[in-house]
Formats: C-alpha cells, sequence, structure tokens
C-alpha cells in the first residue's frame, strides 16, 4: 500500500532550534526514520479506553481473592498501560489530497510529502526483531473503544493493541491514517531504502527547497509530484514533477568492502566452483551490496549440482537490534542471466 508522511518546510525549528526541515530531510537521507512515543503524539486523547467494565470486575473480585493476587492482575495491568504509552507510533496518511493535511503538517502547503511503500517499509523490521511491530488502520469514533477483562489473552495483539491505538475522535477523521506501532518509541530506526518511493512538494515548497530534496536523493529512481490548485476550485491536483538529476550514480545504501579473490578462494576449498562463474559472482555481489542493512560480506558458496547453478552470498547485517547477524542471499544462472530466486519464484 502507498501512504503519506507530510512534514514541514523550511524555517520551523525544534525545541533545539534546529531547522525541520533540514533535520527531517538529513535522517530521512540516512534511510532513518523517527518514531516518537504515544506522548509525543499531537492528540492528547491517545490510548484513551473505556475500562470502567474492566475495574468494575476487579472491584468485585477483590473480596474473593487473595490480596496478593488481586494486587498481581493490577500490576500487569498497569504495566500493560506503561508499554503502551512508551510504545512508538509511525503516522502515515492514505491521503495526499487533503487541504488541512497541506495545511497542519506541512506548513500551510510550503512542505512536502514522503511517499511510503508500506509493505517494505513494515518487513524492514519483523515481529520481535526491533521490539516488535504491528500495522494498524485507525478507525474514527465518537465513542471511546471499550477494554474489559476478556480481551487479555484472547485475542491476537494487534486487535488489542488497536483498542488502544487505533481509534480516534471523528474529527481527526480526514486523517484517514495507517500506523506501523513499535514496541518502543522516542528513537529513530534504519529502514530498508527501498520504501522509500518518491516526494509530493507543496503548492508553495520553494523550487531551491525542491532541488535540494531532488539532489540529496539523486540516484533512487524516485518519482517527484507537486501539488497544483485545481483551477476555479477548492479541491488540489498532484502534477508529476521531472527528476532534474536522473544521470546520477545508481544509490547504495552501505560502502561494503570485500576481497573477491579471497571469497573465490574459500569458496574453492569448499568444494564450489565460483571460479567458473566468476563474471555471475561478480554481479552477485554487486546487487548485494545494494541491499539495505548489509555491512560486509562473510563468505559465498557456488554450486552447478542443479540444472540451474546457484551462488548463495552470505552476508553481516547491522540493522537497529535485529536478532539476525547475518542473512543470505541466492541467485541462480538461468539461461546466461543471474537471476534472484525470490524473484524468480514468483
Amino acid at each position: 500500500m502507498i501512504a503519506y508522511k507530510y512534514r514541514s518546510g523550511r524555517g520551523l525549528k525544534d525545541e533545539s532550534g534546529n531547522d525541520l526541515f533540514d533535520r527531517d530531510i538529513q535522517l530521512l537521507s540516512q534511510d532513518r526514520i523517527y518514531v516518537p512515543t504515544i506522548g509525543q503524539l499531537n492528540d492528547p486523547a491517545e490510548a484513551l479506553v473505556d475500562d470502567h467494565v474492566f475495574k468494575t470486575l476487579l472491584g468485585l473480585f477483590r473480596p474473593h481473592v487473595q490480596a496478593e493476587s488481586f494486587k498481581r492482575v493490577e500490576t500487569v495491568y498497569d504495566g500493560f498501560r506503561e508499554k503502551i504509552r512508551l510504545s512508538g507510533v509511525f503516522s502515515l496518511s492514505k491521503a495526499i489530497d487533503n487541504e488541512l493535511m497541506w495545511a497542519y503538517y506541512a506548513s500551510g502547503h510550503s512542505g512536502y510529502a514522503v511517499i511510503w511503500d508500506t509493505e517494505v517499509l513494515s518487513s524492514s523490521y519483523g515481529k520481535g526483531n526491533w521490539g516488535g511491530m504491528y500495522e494498524l488502520d485507525v478507525e474514527y469514533s465518537d465513542r471511546l473503544p471499550v477494554f474489559d477483562i476478556t480481551r487479555v489473552g484472547n485475542e491476537p495483539i494487534e486487535k488489542t493493541l488497536a483498542c488502544f491505538i487505533g481509534r480516534k475522535s471523528k474529527a481527526w477523521k480526514h486523517e484517514k491514517e495507517h500506523r506501523l506501532v513499535f514496541d518502543k518509541g522516542g528513537t529513530s530506526l534504519r529502514v530498508d531504502y527501498r520504501a522509500l518511493k518518491g516526494f509530493v512538494f507543496g503548492c508553495r515548497m520553494a523550487q531551491e527547497d525542491i532541488d535540494t530534496i531532488m539532489r540529496l536523493f539523486s540516484g533512487r529512481d524516485l518519482q517527484y509530484y507537486r501539488i497544483d490548485l485545481k483551477e476555479n476550485t477548492y479541491h488540489l491536483t498532484v502534477r508529476p514533477l521531472e527528476d532534474m538529476y536522473p544521470t546520477e550514480e545508481k544509490y547504495c545504501p552501505n560502502k561494503v568492502e570485500y576481497d573477491i579473490e579471497e571469497l573465490l578462494e574459500s569458496d574453492k576449498l569448499i568444494g564450489g566452483v565460483g571460479y567458473k562463474y566468476r563474471s555471475f559472482v561478480e554481479e552477485a555481489l554487486r546487487r548485494v551490496c545494494r541491499n539495505p542493512f548489509v555491512i560486509g560480506i562473510s563468505h559465498i558458496v557456488v554450486s552447478d549440482d542443479s540444472s540451474n547453478p546457484s551462488i548463495m552470498v552470505w552476508t553481516r547485517v547491522d540493522q537497529d537490534g535485529s536478532l539476525r547477524k547475518m542473512r543470505s542471499y541466492e541467485y541462480d544462472i538461468v539461461d546466461a542471466r543471474l537471476v534472484d530466486v525470490d524473484c524468480f519464484a514468483r
């Protein structure tokens, strides 16, 4: 799914006096996003629930259970609420042509919106890697969600999270919000750079700021658009823009160094035939180095035992607390072409 993150234009400052435009663009150029906690969001009613039924039941059971057991239930619930308060939310919108969004979140139309592919973005962090990550669409209602004891342990965690973090009042309905929810907030996270698909510039954004973004993100094959006011209407329209730097060198997120002779020799020692397919090995290594989070090449395994020769590249990765320190990439040589095994299978 494509969704949008609205950002400020130049001139606004954060609490440290840093220009928001420069701060946010530099962070994004490092393939990082900032994930605020619930308390840092702009709605004071975030994570409010109607839990009076839950608390009423606790009161009814109090005379009939041991004080220690009762206290344990209260402690667990309070701890859960605290985890919710400290969780991180990366908010996106499904709407790109809403006047209020551009006015509120993009400095009165002088800012921009980042185009994200949510599937690639969410896959940057699988559940249980960096504290866990879940997706949900926000629902809008005039009533608080009801939380009671029957929800604990009896439904998927996504539904419980949605109860606390997935509903807002109807006053926010125009935002059409889609959320990525992390167990921890108040920090920046590195993401798969391929999740960034482009930018939409506000109708009042300065040309020099547009140039800054296009130059900084050159070589990424991004799409660029500008918002225009549709003639004689209140409606906004999206107009495509030409990339001003289309011939720049292709972006590579990592500076990975390796010795191909050493890798080929090691492959030979385990019965591989890397030297025979050297040109394909070189191409496989170039492709691998363009993948996110890769910081080094561990070893390669080349085989021609099957109908299609294959190349397996094992890499070292660095991904903000990921449980996996290594990752493998596999390619087949099919009709004198190097084919990504996963892509070929699809």
